[in-house]
């Protein structure tokens, strides 16, 4: 690239180019009216590129909120495991009474989260 040769900005990427090297382009404006522009042959002929993303912000876990989900559900899991080990009525109101403690401890657990948070 030579210093005495005149230079020219491209329309698109605002740089400095010979002017050897950009072309008149026709483009329409918002009036639907012809205007040529000067761009260069970088901005010409573009070549696609991927970004790597990160993972989605969308995806939001609400920690206490899930810790309480996954206690709730070992908590059915082995009330209900107890109840057919038991087995009968006796099974079952195990399982409804350990149930209902249970609940009461995550209630506990929830609160002081809460509270924590």
């Amino acid at each position: 690239m030579s210093r005495t040769a005149p230079l020219e900005v491209c329309a698109l990427c605002n740089i400095f180019q010979p002017t050897s090297e950009l072309e008149d382009v026709p483009f329409l404006d918002a009036n639907r009216n012809v205007i040529t522009l000067r761009i260069c042959r970088r901005c010409r002929k573009q070549q696609l590129t991927y970004i790597q993303a990160r993972w989605a912000n969308w995806i939001h876990l609400d920690v206490p909120r899930t810790l309480m989900v996954s206690l709730v559900a070992v908590l059915v899991v082995l009330n209900v495991i107890f109840a057919l080990i038991i087995g009968g009525s006796v099974g079952f109101a195990v399982m409804l009474s350990a149930m209902l403690v249970g609940a009461g401890f995550l209630a506990l657990v929830a609160a002081s989260c809460i509270l924590s948070s």
